[in-house]
């Protein structure tokens, strides 16, 4: 311990830490955007952007302490679907929910961004032709587990900024250049194998 201690290392836990923090998670707004790429609606979207925002909230502060909002997480996320296991007739027997999530954190004081990043989930489901109702119960539950899952995720990334956020000059982030978009390649599928392409 006396090893850590000399490198600077300073347990999250520990009563020295907490007592120099002036920021803690509760003082983070979270503000979610979500975008279903395969879902023409945008209900299904809202809900689910609704339901990650209250269970990042919930993980990150579940007292509901009411403390002055220091910082602003914006988070916008992404769901596509994949189907996996392609049956002979065309029909997939399960699938992939990919979600691509991004956040910026702002100071509300100056609006300077002081963190950024990114989380990717994959939630699975099984489907069936033949059964309607059973398919859409295991994709909602999918996409509940998703956001649940992304939450837990959020908690543990707000957690390790939470030395960034109480640095009081922490200065803004640098913007990254882009990295160039992956051509997509045509997928050998039912069609084109059985018409000998």
């Amino acid at each position: 311990m006396l090893i850590l201690s000399a490198c600077g290392f300073e347990p999250m836990q520990g009563q020295a830490y907490r007592e120099k923090r002036t920021v803690d998670l509760s003082a983070v707004s979270v503000n979610v955007v979500g975008s279903s790429l395969n879902v023409v609606t945008t209900t299904i979207s809202r809900r689910y952007a609704q339901l990650l925002k209250a269970e990042i909230e919930d993980n990150v502060n579940p007292k509901n302490t009411q403390t002055p909002k220091q910082f602003m997480m914006d988070i916008a996320f992404a769901e596509s679907d994949i189907a996996l296991f392609v049956n002979p007739d065309g029909t997939a027997s399960r699938g992939d929910l990919n979600y691509t999530t991004t956040y910026s954190i702002k100071r509300v004081a100056d609006g300077v961004a002081v963190a950024s990043g990114s989380i990717r989930r994959i939630s699975s489901y099984n489907s069936s032709p033949t059964a309607d109702f059973a398919s859409y119960v295991s994709i909602e539950d999918a996409r509940k587990r998703g956001m649940m899952e992304l939450a837990q995720d959020y908690k543990l990334r707000l957690a390790s900024l939470l030395p960034t956020l109480n640095t009081s000059n922490a200065t803004a982030i640098e913007a990254k250049p882009g990295a160039p978009a992956l051509e997509l390649q045509p997928v050998r599928n039912y069609e084109t194998i059985r018409s000998g392409n």
